[in-house]
Formats: C-alpha cells, sequence, structure tokens
C-alpha cells in the first residue's frame, strides 16, 4: 500500500503475498516494483517481481532465469538499468565441517542480473562457488540431511551493483557483507563476519553488527547504510536494532562508523528492515518484523516515530513490513472516481490518484454521463482516501456525480452518474473500475440488480414448487403418469386402474426412494441461486 506523509491511504490493490515493495525509476519513468509468490518457504519464496507504470498498469515482469525462481529478498534496479535479484536453490553439499553428511542438501545462495526487458540472463552468482561453509554462525538445526530440508547456511538478502560493476552482497548467517567480482564472481574482501579484512576505526562498532539487512553503497562507493537487526529470533541473544552508515577506505581497509540510528524506544526486530538516506538528507529506518518505521535527522535525533501495530506484537510476526520507503509519488490510474449517494450524504475515492485537490459535486436529470451537462451544487476539499460531501437540502436533479479536481483546478477525471433518490433507504454506490462488472451508471447497475433479484426468486419458487410436488408425491405421480401415458401409446391407450396411481399403494422401498430423489433435486436446485440478501442490495458494488 501507499501512505501519504499523514499516514492516509493513497493506494491498495490485493495481490496475495507480497514483498519489497518499492519505486525506481527506469528510463526516465517512475514505478512501483514487488513481488508476489509463494513465502512458505522458510524465510524466502518463489515468485515473480512486477513493476508498475503510473497508471497501476502492468509494466513489466520478471520471474527468474534458467528456471530459477525469483525470491522475495531483493529486486533492485542498477545504474547500468538492468535488475538484480535474490534466488535460493536446493543444491547437493559436503556439509561434514558442520557436523552433517557429505551428501547433504543446502538452499544455496544465488542472486541473477537481467535485461528487464528480455529477462536475459547477464551474470549469475552462487554462495557455494566462493563461501566457505565454516564460516557461518547460524547452525544447521536438524536441516541439510535431506532434499525436502535443506540448510540454508549463508542466506542471502540484499545485493548492490556499484559503478565499478561490481556487487555488494549481504550474507545474513554470516554475519557479513561480500564485495564480489562483477567478472569473475570473486570475492574482493569481507566486511564483518569470521574472516573480516577490515580494521575497525571505531573500536568494533562498525563490523560487529549481526543478521544484518538491506545493505547500500553510498557517497560514490566510499560509504555503506545497512540495518543491524542485532536478534535473530527465539534460540538466540536479542539486542536492539539499530541503523548504521559507515566510512570504508578500500585503500588503507579501514571501516569506521559515521553515524548510528538508535530508536528511543529500543526495537528487537529479528528479521528483516531497511534503511533508507531521504532527498532531504534525513534517514529512515524500517524495522521489517516490528510494525514500525523510524525516521531519523542525519545525526540521529529522532524526527518522527510510527507504528502500525500494538508496540506489545513487534516481536509476535502478527503485522510485518518487509521494507519500509518514503518517495515522491505521482498516480494517475487508468479508472474513473468511485462515488456513493445516500440520503443527503455523497461519498468520492479514487485510488491511486496523488493529485485530486478538490471535490465538485454536480447533479442533472440526463441519466446518460456521456451526454449530459451538469450542474454545479458544491466543492470541497479532498479529505483522505475518501472525502464525504453533503449534498444541499434544495437539490432536485434526479443523477448526481463528482468531478476530481487540481490545485490548478484542472479536471482530472469525473465519476459515472449515479441515481439520487434521498428517500431510499439504500446507498448507490458506481464503480469507476471498468474491470468492476458494477462498472457504469447507476441505472445500469439498478437493471443488473433487478434482472439479479428475479431471476433469483424464479430460480427459489421453481426449485421450491418442485420440492413441494415430491414431498407431497405429486411430482412422482405426474412423472409416473408421463411414462404411463408413453407405454399406453406403445400398447393401444389402454389405462390402468386410477387406484394404482397414487403414493398411498407405494411400497416402503419406492417412497424411501422418492424422498432421496427430492432431496438431491431440493439441494441441486436450491444450491444453484445466488444470496438473496446480496443480490438484492446496492452493497454488491461496494468496493
Amino acid at each position: 500500500m501507499i501512505l501519504d506523509h499523514k499516514g492516509r491511504l493513497i493506494w491498495t490493490k490485493p495481490y496475495g503475498h507480497t514483498y519489497n515493495f518499492n519505486v525506481y525509476n527506469y528510463k526516465g519513468q517512475d514505478y512501483l516494483t514487488f513481488w508476489v509468490g509463494d513465502d512458505g518457504k522458510v524465510g524466502h519464496g518463489e515468485g515473480t517481481y512486477y513493476m508498475l507504470d503510473s497508471s497501476y498498469q502492468e509494466a513489466f515482469t520478471l520471474s527468474g532465469a534458467n528456471g530459477l525462481a525469483a525470491d522475495l529478498h531483493e529486486f533492485h534496479i542498477t545504474l547500468d538499468e538492468t535488475a538484480v535479484y535474490t534466488i535460493y536453490d536446493i543444491r547437493p553439499a559436503d556439509i561434514r565441517v558442520a557436523g552433517g553428511p557429505e551428501n547433504g542438501w543446502i538452499w544455496d545462495g544465488t542472486f541473477q542480473e537481467v535485461d528487464i526487458e528480455t529477462n536475459e540472463l547477464l551474470f549469475e552468482w552462487r554462495a557455494s562457488e566462493h563461501f566457505d561453509i565454516a564460516d557461518v554462525y547460524r547452525g544447521r538445526e536438524g536441516s541439510g540431511e535431506d532434499k525436502e530440508r535443506p540448510w540454508d547456511y549463508f542466506h542471502i538478502n540484499s545485493i548492490d551493483k556499484d559503478a565499478k560493476g561490481n556487487f555488494l552482497v549481504s550474507a545474513r548467517y554470516c554475519n557479513c557483507l561480500i564485495y564480489i567480482d562483477g567478472r569473475t564472481g570473486e570475492t574482493i574482501w569481507t566486511l564483518g563476519g569470521k574472516r573480516s579484512n577490515f580494521t575497525d576505526l571505531s573500536g568494533g562498532a562498525a563490523t560487529n553488527f549481526t543478521w544484518q539487512h538491506h545493505a547500500r553503497f553510498r557517497d560514490n562507493g566510499t560509504a555503506i547504510t545497512l540495518l543491524d537487526n542485532s536478534s535473530r529470533g527465539r534460540g538466540a541473544p536479542q539486542y536492539p536494532s539499530r541503523g548504521l552508515y559507515l566510512d570504508i577506505d578500500e585503500t588503507n581497509m579501514t571501516v569506521q562508523v559515521r553515524h548510528e540510528y538508535w530508536n528511543e524506544y529500543p526495537i528487537k526486530s529479528q528479521s528483516q528492515g531497511s534503511i533508507q538516506i531521504l532527498d532531504s538528507g534525513n534517514v529512515l529506518v524500517g524495522y521489517g518484523f516490528s510494525a514500525a518505521w523510524t525516521e531519523f535527522s542525519m545525526d540521529g535525533e529522532v524526527l518522527c516515530h510510527a507504528h502500525f501495530a500494538p508496540g506489545r506484537d513487534f516481536h509476535t510476526g502478527k503485522v510485518v513490513s518487509y521494507r519500509t520507503f518514503k518517495h515522491p509519488w505521482v498516480g494517475k490510474p487508468n479508472t474513473l472516481p468511485d462515488f456513493e449517494v445516500y440520503a443527503y450524504r455523497a461519498a468520492a475515492s479514487w485510488n491511486g490518484a496523488t493529485e485530486v485537490s478538490h471535490w465538485v459535486l454536480e447533479g442533472t436529470n440526463e441519466k446518460i454521463s456521456e451526454t449530459a451537462q451538469p450542474t454545479f451544487l458544491s466543492a470541497v476539499p479532498k479529505d483522505g482516501f475518501e472525502t464525504v460531501i453533503p449534498i444541499p437540502n434544495d437539490t432536485k436533479f434526479k443523477y448526481l456525480r463528482v468531478r476530481a479536481v487540481s490545485a490548478k483546478g484542472e479536471t482530472l477525471a469525473a465519476s459515472k452518474l449515479a441515481r439520487w433518490d434521498p428517500t431510499s433507504n439504500e446507498a448507490v454506490v458506481v464503480s469507476g473500475d471498468s474491470n468492476d462488472p458494477f462498472f457504469g451508471d447507476s441505472d445500469k447497475i439498478y437493471a443488473i440488480v433487478i434482472f439479479l433479484t428475479i431471476a433469483l426468486f424464479s430460480t427459489a419458487a421453481i426449485g421450491a414448487f418442485l420440492w413441494f410436488g415430491v414431498k407431497k408425491g405429486y411430482l412422482v405421480s405426474w412423472l409416473r403418469s408421463r411414462r404411463q401415458d408413453e407405454k399406453d401409446k406403445e400398447r393401444g391407450n389402454f389405462q390402468p386402474l386410477k387406484r394404482f396411481g397414487g403414493d398411498e399403494d407405494l411400497s416402503d422401498v419406492e417412497v424411501e426412494d422418492s424422498v432421496e430423489f427430492s432431496a438431491l433435486l431440493g439441494d441441486q436446485l436450491l444450491g444453484s441461486g445466488p444470496d438473496v440478501e446480496r443480490a438484492g442490495s446496492m452493497d454488491v458494488v461496494r468496493r
């Protein structure tokens, strides 16, 4: 979802399991990027990355090259306008050094660089080919003995690419960052972990990060930011998480802390999280597993702290946000505004529209939107995702609509017409989404609802008639009579005695069979109609 600076909803859409929501500029245009897929792989996932344009249409999708599925942890558009993303691939490995079998199994921390428009693979790197399993900090914990439970020894969770064409990779379970040659895949240096190549000029504070996330180069490659989670959940020590801004000197191989970002209410985020340097110079830290974010000044002063779940649930994982970002974004949806009228109150919303300043209420007696020339009734400032608009008491029009107006006074779009009856007990809602079956003028919606209602009651009446007829035996008698008529035609229209035409002379077995037949027929007919309550109410079109 997208929220404004006051925490009010701007845009949302259900996609299923989503992660890593961000904004990237690609070839001069801004895109929303995010992952959708199966996140049930115990700490990672398999899915697809989406890029939506400013009208929220899918412009590009990337699912992984060489038959591999894209993982949820990282999607990053590089300076070369390529995309890099993480992958978790099951591979056999000798894990005796960790107390496992020679023929063990691992989740291989992998990343790919691809062409965004063609998904052509440009570069692929695997931890198993360049990193020593002995350098991990998290043990097997019972995994790795078979293919069904591979050992996630590396846990790749972020990738960055610098102007030199080399990559910075975060290995969470190794407590280190690795700088990788973009041509050979070989390790150039390691920061943190068991084999750090840097001298820490901050007395250990620059290299003692653990279980980290979201490492990024800054200042033309002379600095790095990351979230030091300092926690990984049950079974391990948990300490407050911090944002880190580090200065690195690759000539002298030294590192020191430039800034630390501590929340004044210590948050122990056991997974996920992010750190972003804003255009203003402020720093935004997202706490991932703990449902909160904090904006700091560059020097570390807390400017704003927000949470979207109770603090007591921060360590439960009930509500999480993988990463949190703050970006300028202009949304121009290709839908129309949604509009509702009820009594002397109207409401307007437009999912994803960022440039609406005011809503203008208009009325007309013409029922066709394309030919109507509505009259101005009132105007109100936009107030949150949905704005309530009073309908003037002297309004006499049969149809109403709203226009979305920008701060410059330009009309951005107008809703479809909604039939207005102030005496009605039901709200009328007009959808602005052409993919919605209830899109269009409210007269069309009324026609659809009336049709569905008539169809529903007709189906119910027929079903009830058949059920009653079978229950009482009339239908069975009629069916028997029809069969008898056919036999009569074959034998010259001789008629049986009337006393054999009724249920009173059927055997017990025959009666039981007719009741069973009635139950099956009744269930089938009664179950085939729509829900009476939903179809009879205009609320079925509420979004």
